[in-house]
């Protein structure tokens, strides 16, 4: 038997870093950044223990940009690497000098792993040169210089600025834009701006304080509002925000925000970042954030998500459910805090919080547990009830099979008519106007033993029903309009009492058929099944005696008008016939 070593072919292998290992180009300057920072970290972890007088505020990592070269030079006044350690970390890719750093020193600040971050720097240059130098006394300063090929180039050589490393990437011409001010400071503020060692763009610090990591009692809102427009500039202020802070059975820091919703704004997703040890690692974050969250704004950070080598993607395991399971928890809390503590104020942010809730309480069975108390509903008429209030409220209406009966619409304006009909007879009416309406709606019969009609809905007709009085058709009468009805309008024709002040007719729709066209996202407006004309409207004598057919094509023009079922072209003949009709010509 003969043993063998398998051999790397480094030139066949940099092109799949280059296409495969990492999703953009821009991700080679977090990697040499990282390298100076944990080259920082790591000369501060020996320091103690070798007497080193280091003062922390003098470390820094500078990126500096040569345009008319097409140079870009990233260095740090870290640890630096002696001769040995370049053949060693430099020439062989995946030997991580963090990861046996961290090993041997318990330090948990450092934030390279795979030892794959440097070849990334060939994504962007033709050509790569380190010029090195250790911390330790009497270090001969080392040159390495490579060309993606399996050829590189070691030598002796002194570095100005003594202790610590300057890689100087000598960019391919497809890429110099990374020797541009404007583009590196960019790219730089992106990943490492809450990093705690100092970064410098050509001499400017881009450091900021990561607030999440500060304790919630030392913080003020208006510290929560600057760290805001900090992430997102010019941007509405946000209604309020989760302070996330958890060290067992999972570490996890972070700050949510909960952005305004209104229908003129455009709704922006991937506008939450997870970071590690203060580098910015993603915004594609479908694993580890529920979906009902989505359009979270905010940081988090956890050095227990587990990443992949290019650290671009999450890779799903229990530790990121549990991560998903606490945001979802705390975000819960928050809700219920602010509904105990103002409920005033609870109910005004109810508009933009409402889909989230909504949402999650479709999506996700132990969270809709934790909101039920504190989810609400709002009426045509402008108030706010919670679940268990508004069955309270309809409590006493019940169908055939004893079943609360509540009633909504999801057009206000098109179905404000019809809905006044309802809330005269005191039957609160709610309003349910977002995309997840239908779903949560039927998500709340089933669990709350409910059922919701839309006004216009066929069952729901009987409750307007009214006391026989004078003023109703006899049953000759009824038969007469009815059957003229039907012949101007082709429908099923069912008389009503409903009183004078009630619209003469209004049109029906088979609620079961309308939700299976919602839940099948067609964008139908479902046919009128019925019309339903009031035996108690005067138009209806004025049509006996004068025996005008003009008098009930007032009635179907009105009917359709009320349920925004007549057509924008149809307007003007209906005008044009009712005008005549009132100036009796």
């Amino acid at each position: 038997m003969r043993v063998g070593t398998l051999g790397v072919n480094l030139s066949g292998l940099l092109p799949i870093i280059r296409r495969y290992l990492y999703s953009h180009s821009d991700v080679f300057l977090r990697e040499l950044i990282a390298n100076g920072v944990d080259a920082c970290q790591k000369l501060l972890a020996v320091a103690p223990n070798e007497g080193l007088p280091i003062d922390p505020t003098e470390l820094k990592v500078e990126i500096l940009v040569y345009p008319a070269k097409r140079q870009l030079v990233i260095r740090d006044n870290g640890i630096g690497m002696t001769e040995e350690e370049v053949e060693k970390f430099l020439t062989v890719i995946a030997a991580s000098s963090a990861q046996e750093f961290a090993q041997k020193y318990k330090e948990t600040d450092i934030i390279g792993f795979f030892g794959m971050g440097f070849y990334s720097a060939f994504m962007v240059a033709e050509k790569v040169e380190v010029l090195t130098q250790s911390y330790q006394k009497g270090a001969q300063g080392v040159r390495w210089i490579g060309d993606g090929s399996e050829r590189y180039e070691v030598e002796a050589a002194e570095r100005p600025e003594g202790r610590g490393t300057t890689v100087t990437l000598y960019l391919a011409r497809e890429y110099d834009e990374y020797a541009q001010v404007w583009k590196v400071r960019q790219v730089a503020e992106k990943y490492a701006r809450f990093l705690p060692i100092r970064i410098l763009v050509e001499g400017s610090s881009i450091n900021q304080k990561p607030l999440w990591r500060e304790h919630p009692t030392t913080l003020s809102p208006e510290d929560y509002k600057k760290f805001y427009q900090l992430l997102y500039p010019n941007r509405p202020e946000p209604i309020f925000h989760v302070h996330l802070n958890i060290d067992y059975p999972i570490t996890l820091q972070g700050i949510l925000y909960f952005p305004p919703l209104r229908p003129d704004m455009v709704i922006e997703r991937n506008t939450l970042s997870l970071y590690v040890k203060g580098m910015f690692i993603t915004d594609q974050l479908s694993e580890l954030l529920p979906s009902y969250f989505e359009l979270l704004h905010g940081v988090i950070e956890s050095p227990d998500v587990p990443l992949n080598v290019s650290r671009s993607q999450l890779q799903v395991d229990p530790t990121v459910r549990k991560i998903s399971q606490y945001i979802s928890r705390k975000v819960a809390e928050k809700l219920k805090e602010l509904a105990e503590q103002n409920r005033a104020e609870y109910e005004k942010i109810w508009e933009s919080v409402g889909p989230f809730v909504k949402y999650g309480m479709v999506r996700d069975e132990d969270f809709a547990k934790r909101v039920r108390e504190i989810a609400l509903v709002r009426t045509t008429e402008g108030s706010f009830y919670t679940l268990p209030e508004y069955k309270s409220k309809v409590a006493g209406m019940k169908d055939s099979r004893g079943v609360s009966v509540g009633f909504y619409v999801n057009d206000p304006k098109r179905q404000g008519m019809v809905a006044h009909l309802f809330t005269a007879k005191g039957h609160p009416v709610i309003v349910a106007d977002t995309v997840i309406d239908p779903y949560w709606i039927s998500y709340i019969e089933g669990q709350e033993s409910i059922r919701l009609l839309r006004v216009d809905a066929e069952e729901a007709a009987r409750w307007l029903e009214g006391e026989q009085s004078e003023d109703t058709l006899t049953i000759a009468e009824t038969q007469q309009v009815k059957e003229a009805l039907e012949k101007l309008t082709g429908l099923r024709i069912e008389p009503q009492a409903m009183g004078k002040e009630a619209p003469p007719a209004l049109l029906l729709r088979e609620e079961a058929r309308r939700r299976l066209q919602e839940a099948a996202l067609q964008g139908e407006v479902v046919p009128p099944s019925r019309l339903l004309f009031n035996t108690q409207h005067p138009v209806y004598r004025r049509y006996l005696l004068s025996q005008d057919k003009r008098w009930l094509e007032h009635v179907w023009d009105w009917a359709r008008l009320l349920s925004g079922d007549l057509q924008e072209g149809e307007v003007k003949g209906f005008l044009q016939r009712d005008w005549a009709l009132l100036l009796g010509s």
